[in-house]
């Protein structure tokens, strides 16, 4: 883990801090984004295209963006949303092959590609996908509640729930080894 730093240095929301590009900006939080997304959504390539819509959608509102209090949460809960709609088309598409008696087409990691750590997946992958989300945001993008609250566009007390029944789930999980 990372050492948190203060929040003005994390998440880049001073008035100074906005005077960098967009390209810079984008820079910074990129391989982050993308790497909890893709914890979160167990699916390297999704999670890339849902960074890559994500930031389009920042370069689309790059002045409103600048003026809201936690625009790296913002960016966040975009890149979350993002996963749930391409999960939602895939589950819609896959409900359609079945019905057509198609054949789903099983997912292949490929060589070369960034996979995060097969035990920590292991270990989150039977979590519902709140809880995930919440794990993969405290424990990997290093976000405090109040962050992963906004990421996630819930409550603090919501992440505390749902952090704590994640902690639980892997307790069980890591005992029973």
């Amino acid at each position: 883990m990372t050492n948190r730093g203060t929040k003005a240095d994390r998440l880049d929301v001073s008035d100074d801090a906005w005077s960098v590009s967009f390209e810079a900006f984008v820079t910074r939080h990129s391989a982050g984004l993308i790497k909890t997304l893709a914890l979160i959504t167990l699916d390297q390539e999704l999670a890339t295209d849902a960074a890559q819509e994500t930031f389009l959608q920042l370069h689309l509102h790059w002045d409103e963006a600048r003026g809201y209090e936690n625009p790296v949460a913002w960016l966040y809960r975009v890149g979350v949303n993002r996963c749930k709609d391409y999960r939602r088309h895939l589950a819609r598409t896959a409900r359609l092959l079945e019905r057509l008696g198609a054949a789903a087409s099983s997912e292949r990691a490929e060589d070369g590609q960034w996979a995060p750590e097969r035990d920590f997946v292991q270990i989150l992958r039977p979590l519902p996908n709140r809880q995930r989300t919440a794990a993969a945001l405290y424990y990997l993008a290093d976000f405090s509640i109040a962050e992963i609250a906004q990421a996630m566009n819930i409550s603090e007390g919501a992440v505390n729930s749902h952090l704590h029944k994640a902690r639980e789930s892997l307790r069980a999980v890591l005992e029973a080894d």
